[in-house]
């Protein structure tokens, strides 16, 4: 009886141990996080407003409607500003993925333009090709696409978010930093994608201030 009520006390002191300890998911994401910041991205835990609100899970037992908020984790990088205070200025922009996953494979037929409001766009603000940029799938431009967003940056995010992993809600660019919004389930091989995006996109802007430059 002795060795039971010692065998019984061992076992609810080391069960809260246990139960506190990483899970292999958890372990998996820790090291991503690792390499991640190894590679000078910054990972923050972060919510958002979920793209995607109308969902069970923000409805109550009762059925009252529940904030959007979204779980997140943001993996960012800051862009160099331009060289030369004439060069045009950079533009903040947030695409977002507004539909269930699946919902977004590129198909020809599910690649929509993204529409611009006659009201907010001048002759002098719309950059070349501007007009024509189309985001693939249930991606979008939120709450609208920047009328004076340029046509190279434009270009990459359509090439771009047609790789982007499944776990990938969001990604934005404001006062020269880089996010993506995702989940970590797609593991290394998201990593990877991310690194790449953020990796490229300063070739972009380099050709950016490099066009402007040549006409000044």
């Amino acid at each position: 009886m002795t060795y039971l009520i010692i065998g019984f006390v061992l076992l609810m002191v080391i069960a809260p141990i246990f139960a506190i300890l990483p899970s292999a998911a958890q372990k998996q994401k820790m090291q991503l996080r690792k390499q991640a910041m190894a590679s000078g991205i910054g990972v923050e835990l972060t919510q958002i407003d979920d793209p995607i609100p109308k969902q069970d899970r923000y409805l109550s037992n009762t059925g009252k409607a529940l904030p959007p908020r979204l779980s997140i984790v943001a993996y960012r990088t800051h862009v160099k500003k331009p060289r030369v205070w004439r060069n045009p200025e950079r533009v903040d922009w947030t695409v977002e993925r507004t539909g269930q996953v699946g919902a977004d494979r590129i198909t020809p037929d599910r690649i929509a333009p993204v529409q611009i409001a006659p009201d907010r766009v001048t002759p002098d603000r719309v950059m070349p090709g501007a007009e024509s940029i189309k985001l693939p799938g249930t991606w979008q431009f939120t709450p609208s696409k920047p009328a004076n967003l340029h046509e190279e940056v434009g270009r990459y995010l359509v090439e771009q978010l047609i790789s982007m992993p499944d776990d990938v809600v969001k990604l934005e660019e404001k006062n020269f930093v880089l996010s993506i919004y995702w989940h970590e389930t797609s593991g290394v091989d998201g990593l990877m994608t991310i690194q790449n995006f953020f990796n490229n996109f300063p070739i972009v802007t380099e050709k950016i201030e490099a066009d402007d430059s040549g006409t000044n």
